[in-house]
């Protein structure tokens, strides 16, 4: 969402429009995935549940 935001306000990273787009798009898809990870391997090794 933040990331739609700023494209709106600043455009795109500087750079040919493919790479642009990549870094646009693959930083928040990249902390979303990271944050699934960490919540799976805490679900599965130490039996961590987020809902009671």
């Amino acid at each position: 969402m933040l990331a739609f935001r700023g494209l709106s306000s600043g455009g795109l990273p500087p750079g040919p429009v493919p790479l642009a787009v990549c870094a646009f798009l693959g930083g928040p898809a990249s902390v979303t995935a990271l944050a699934w990870w960490e919540i799976h391997r805490l679900r599965r090794r130490h039996g961590m549940r987020w809902r009671g």
